[in-house]
């Protein structure tokens, strides 16, 4: 093989991986594309409810600071269940008591089926139509709450409930997760704050290293991750004070006292956290399916640009990675034919 051949058959080789990172390109826009309806319908549900509680409760308090708040309260009580989990784990062991066992076995298998079920999976056309049209009723009842009644607002616990859950049920990750909480909730241990895939494992190693530890130890179907120690009791007591000093000063700024972090008012501050935490979430799945969208333009303007050099009709916008592989096919079969 000539120098001239080698070297285009390097720049060929190049063009493959160039379309195999494409194709990964657009099976991940279309999972996050499915990913971020699911977050929309999750931002305007947490949205309708913070607005709602503030119509209600009129409070003076400034929305970021409120965010603020909510989220520390959150944490806050995350650590303070975490410690009862602690203390009760270290009487049960001295005792003997095999229920402890049972729980950590329970909740440790809730929350390895949590994170399984967000494991990319394909929907069905139906499926992803019918989110389309729940996000379009979802935004008609909000247009219809701010122009008309907020009592419009209702409707959404109607549409977003039994609407959702049968248009995803059997499929949609979202609910099985949905069940896998549900799981956790009735092993008995306490809720640990904001589930997210970080906080989740953290928890599941948690329980896998207190299980270890027990002496019985864990499930066979546990994946072969290191286990986290868990904290001590000194610890989290020190991490306790530190964010209790943290919200007694947000409270401070925001003109509030400890005894407002309870009933309606303290439920509004949650629920604050909840919707920015939702629009956070939600512009992360933008932001990342708009940088692959990006990543996908540049490379078919890179293979477009090739097959055009090669006497190839050149890419257009709208080709999808099989178009312009069947192109690189026949770019090959044309080459093996004048050898």
């Amino acid at each position: 093989m000539s120098e001239v051949e080698r070297g285009s058959e390097d720049s060929l080789a190049t063009q493959h991986e160039r379309l195999t990172s494409l194709q990964s390109c657009e099976e991940r826009i279309r999972e996050l594309r499915d990913r971020e309806c699911d977050r929309e319908v999750e931002h305007m549900a947490a949205e309708a409810a913070f607005h709602a509680a503030t119509n209600r409760l009129h409070p003076r308090v400034d929305r970021h600071a409120a965010a603020r708040i909510g989220q520390l309260l959150e944490n806050r009580r995350a650590l303070q269940d975490r410690l009862r989990d602690l203390e009760a784990h270290r009487s049960d062991a001295g005792t003997g008591s095999g229920r402890t066992t049972d729980q950590l076995r329970a909740a440790h298998a809730a929350l390895r089926a949590w994170l399984d079920a967000g494991l990319p999976e394909r929907p069905g056309p139906a499926v992803r139509y019918g989110k389309v049209v729940l996000l379009l009723a979802s935004l008609g009842i909000l247009w219809l709450a701010i122009a008309v009644h907020p009592a419009f607002l209702l409707l959404l616990v109607v549409i977003l409930g039994p609407v959702s859950f049968a248009m995803g049920r059997g499929q949609d990750g979202q609910w099985r997760r949905v069940g896998a909480k549900r799981r956790y909730d009735g092993s008995g241990l306490a809720d640990f704050g904001e589930w997210n895939e970080q906080s989740v494992r953290a928890r599941a190693d948690e329980l896998e290293a207190l299980m270890a530890r027990k002496g019985k130890g864990a499930p066979s179907d546990v994946r072969g991750e290191s286990p986290q120690e868990p904290d001590d009791a000194e610890t989290l007591a020190a991490r306790l004070a530190d964010l209790d000093h943290r919200v007694t000063a947000e409270l401070g700024d925001a003109g509030l006292g400890p005894g407002d972090v309870e009933g309606e008012l303290g439920e509004w501050l949650r629920l604050a956290a909840r919707a920015d935490g939702a629009r956070r979430v939600l512009e992360q799945v933008k932001n990342e399916r708009r940088r692959l969208r990006e990543e996908a333009v540049e490379l078919r303007e890179q293979l477009g640009r090739y097959l055009q050099s090669r006497g190839i009709r050149p890419t257009a916008e709208q080709d999808t990675a099989a178009d312009i592989a069947e192109r690189l096919d026949e770019l090959h079969a044309s080459r093996g034919n004048h050898r």
